[in-house]
């Protein structure tokens, strides 16, 4: 009997020796309320505590900065925008980018006249001017220029593109019939032959925003204008 309470007391005494030996699992280990949950040393948890906490604080940080941009800006849209500067015009002037043109030339007197049409005949290269208080009449024909026929059919080109464009401005009331002094238009091309007529006439248009002279009468009958447009001259 004893032997065997020594045989017994001497497993148990082996058994015990062996668990000693292999690490418990239960010493990172503990229950809590009946439940089996790790252990943490304390510096772990104060870790942890730590990355939490900064976490919170960027987070917190964030939002403000949202509220603060989201403030801001309806404090802005609260404050209405304040009005583009306006940018002043000046009026319009019935004679366009002729308006200095057409004055200069009346220094001497003088009348104008709205030019309603103007017919080109290509083969002649002459125009015919009609405004509005009649007609005006053929005005002096176009002649070709250049040292060969290549150049002569450029000079045609211009020439007939010249005569589309005024054609053009005639009909958008872009047109004008100045009647002048001759000593003030200084293109009488016949020179100061005895018994002309002290008036002539220059036609201005305002093509692409630029004045342009578009024909020339070096000589105007007054007999043979509207009494209108005659008595115009005399203003």
């Amino acid at each position: 009997m004893s032997e065997s309470r020594k045989a017994a007391g001497l497993l148990q005494s082996r058994r015990e020796s062996r668990a000693k030996g292999r690490p418990s699992r239960l010493r990172n280990e503990k229950y809590c309320a009946g439940v089996l949950v790790a252990y943490q040393p304390r510096h772990a948890m104060k870790g942890a505590v730590a990355v939490g906490l900064g976490a919170a604080l960027f987070g917190t940080a964030i939002a403000l900065s949202q509220a603060d941009a989201a403030s801001r800006k309806r404090g802005r849209s609260f404050y209405p925008p304040p009005p583009a500067a306006r940018v002043i015009q000046p009026p319009a002037d019935r004679f366009m980018a002729c308006d200095v043109r057409v004055r200069d030339n009346l220094r001497e007197g003088g009348a104008t006249a709205r030019v309603t049409k103007i017919s080109v005949d290509d083969v002649r290269l002459q125009l015919n001017i009609q405004h509005e208080f009649g007609e005006a009449g053929k005005a002096p024909r176009q002649y070709l220029r250049g040292d060969n026929e290549e150049d002569m059919r450029d000079n045609l080109r211009r020439i007939l593109e010249e005569f589309r464009l005024a054609a053009e401005a005639a009909d958008a009331g872009r047109v004008w019939y100045v009647i002048a002094a001759r000593k003030v238009l200084q293109d009488t091309r016949d020179g100061s032959a005895e018994g002309a007529s002290p008036w002539a006439a220059v036609v201005l248009a305002d093509i692409e925003g630029k004045c342009r002279p578009v024909t020339f009468y070096p000589s105007v009958d007054r007999d043979k204008l509207d009494p209108e447009l005659s008595k115009r001259l005399d203003e």
